[in-house]
């Protein structure tokens, strides 16, 4: 095939969340704010890689552009509204940069420079301003914003309902499981390359960080939030501004390595951890625990354990390490249609897995000034037995 024809041709992309799931979702989150007494819900989200989450999952709109600061002529860019009564069809608000229409499972989709005028004027429109509206969002709805609805809406009842969406959302369908799938081979592609450049002599983060960015971007993901490369002493800290330094890479420096982004929308976040060249023993305990806690924590992903089960089960091999004291303690999370999805993974977390449920595992220990080292696994809960783990990545890379 010539390169005119090659340009020509069209890519197969992911399979993506049809409208009709999206509709499905919709009438079974009206049918659980009826129940909880609500008239409707207002779904609040952010830019697509930031917080969309739940609008997404209600409308398949994932704002296209970055939140940016309010003016006077522009006040809600990158944020976006989905109006959803208990009786009636919804309403999705858009910021001027508008939708995907062969995506958006909305019919009544309007655009707006002031989002928050927009959603007083529907509310208005639809007589619910005496209404009990539930909010699903309430961590991310602008103070602004908060502030217009109140003035103007003085007997609206706006009372925060993430948990409505949000129990939706833990429990992923057969198509989200394939994204996330997907999702996690663009990881595999983008820490494979990162992994051959760490072994060229004289090479940095930033140009391992980029190696690993293209390839994650070539095997078809949306983007890539950012790829995490931390060397040398720096691999302790866990997550640090900037993503990736000029830092020379040595041999015999430790190398945290975190890709995170996404694929048909659903995301990925994967993370491990290396050596350049050979560990020597003390790096090699260290690695070898992680590595162990890792197994034991995945192993303990079944369904009806706890998420402190889970944690339990890292902690009990990270005890027989001289650096028990220093565990983390984040031990993983759901993911989704955002990198950082409930349930957290802390200690004595009573949260029940269930069939469905899809994690990322990432026990971990840092040593300030030395080291750090984690590796996480993506797993899916199964109704019987062990978990699917769907990260492809090996494990064991010293």
């Amino acid at each position: 095939m010539s390169h005119d024809q090659a340009a020509a041709s069209p890519q197969r992309g992911p399979e993506l969340i049809s409208q009709d799931e999206v509709r499905e979702r919709q009438a079974t989150a009206q049918a659980r704010a009826a129940v909880a007494g609500y008239d409707a819900l207002l779904v609040v989200g952010r830019s697509f890689y930031d917080r969309p989450g739940d609008l997404a999952y209600l409308s398949n709109h994932f704002p296209p552009f970055p939140t940016t600061v309010f003016s006077d002529v522009n006040r809600g860019m990158g944020h976006g509204f989905l109006l959803l009564p208990v009786h009636g069809e919804p309403t999705l608000l858009t910021d001027p940069r508008r939708h995907r229409a062969d995506l958006v499972a909305v019919d009544d989709v309007r655009a707006s420079a002031d989002l928050g005028q927009a959603v007083i004027q529907l509310v208005l429109e639809r007589g619910l301003e005496g209404a009990r509206v539930g909010l699903v969002g309430d961590d991310i709805l602008p103070a602004a914003f908060d502030r217009a609805l109140t003035s103007a809406l003085p007997e609206l009842r706006l009372e925060p309902a993430a948990g409505i969406v949000a129990g939706l959302r833990e429990i992923k369908s057969g198509t989200e499981i394939g994204l996330l799938r997907g999702a996690a081979r663009c990881a595999d592609a983008g820490l494979h390359a990162a992994l051959d450049a760490i072994t060229t002599h004289g090479v940095t983060e930033r140009e391992v960080c980029a190696a690993g960015t293209a390839a994650a971007l070539r095997a078809g993901a949306d983007f890539v939030r950012y790829f995490r490369v931390h060397s040398g002493p720096w691999s302790a800290a866990g997550s640090r501004w900037p993503q990736a330094m000029d830092r020379v890479i040595e041999s015999g420096d430790i190398v945290a390595m975190d890709i995170i982004g996404a694929y048909g929308g659903y995301g990925f976040d994967v993370l491990r951890t290396t050596v350049k060249g050979r560990p020597n023993d003390e790096q090699l305990m260290l690695l070898e625990t992680v590595h162990e806690a890792t197994e034991h924590a995945v192993a303990a992903c079944v369904a009806g354990n706890t998420v402190g089960d889970v944690v339990a089960a890292a902690l009990n091999v990270v005890a027989q390490s001289p650096q028990a004291d220093r565990a983390g303690t984040l031990f993983g999370h759901g993911i989704g249609l955002e990198t950082v999805e409930a349930p957290y993974l802390q200690r004595g977390g009573e949260v029940e897995l269930r069939p469905g449920m899809v994690l990322c595992v990432e026990p971990g220990i840092f040593v300030p000034g030395w080291a750090g080292a984690s590796i996480e696994q993506e797993v899916v809960i199964a109704a019987h037995g062990p978990p699917e783990v769907i990260t492809p990545t090996p494990t064991h890379l010293w």
